[in-house]
């Protein structure tokens, strides 16, 4: 591209009947200024354009370093949401896992509590049933002792034998009453009765 000093520089061949030496110098200064002008509105232009274009360029980074921003910024929340949907359905699992255990333990706790319930329910008949056994035989001992007692009023040598009947009514009660403590619940009703057999 032709500069203003190269027009300024020009210098053309003289012929025979050639052009004035004068007027095409002063065309030519004319031309050199204006183009001169223009060569000056080209460079400060082109300087305009490569400043934008380096500013473009920067632009295009700062979006592209945006954009793979805004997309991981994306990628992370989809991340914390599924993280946070199976940390939740964890609690939950969890949750419906204690709430199972507990339910059960409950259960085993009342069918315990039932069991023993049932055992001391057995053992505290067992136990009334030798009461009553016990009182049963003593009441028939204090009749027997009575009617003896009566036979043995009327002849003094016959006090010593009604003296032994009660002395062994009286043992016989008291082992009766030993036996009456409840073992567990391994006596019953029956054992009940034969203690009451034995008292007799």
């Amino acid at each position: 591209m032709l500069t203003p000093m190269d027009i300024h520089n020009k210098e053309f061949k003289r012929g025979f009947r050639g052009y004035s030496e004068e007027d095409v110098d002063a065309f030519m200064n004319n031309i050199a200024g204006d183009y001169e002008k223009v060569y000056r509105e080209y460079c400060e232009l082109k300087e305009r354009c490569d400043s934008l274009q380096d500013k473009l360029t920067q632009y295009e980074k700062m979006e592209a370093t945006m954009n793979s921003t805004l997309m991981l910024a994306q990628q992370t929340a989809e991340n914390v949401k599924v993280s946070a949907r199976k940390e939740a359905d964890l609690i939950l699992q969890e949750a419906e896992s204690k709430k199972k255990q507990m339910l059960d333990e409950t259960m085993m706790n009342l069918q315990k509590s039932q069991q023993e319930w049932e055992k001391l329910k057995a053992q505290t008949g067992a136990y009334r049933a030798k009461c009553r056994a016990i009182l049963t035989s003593q009441l028939k001992l204090l009749d027997d002792m009575a009617l003896d007692g009566e036979a043995a009023v009327p002849v003094a040598s016959d006090k010593a034998v009604a003296v032994k009947p009660a002395a062994a009514a009286v043992a016989v009660s008291a082992e009766a009453a030993q036996k009456a403590v409840p073992d567990h619940g391994s006596h019953d009703g029956k054992d009940a009765e034969k203690d009451a057999n034995k008292a007799k």
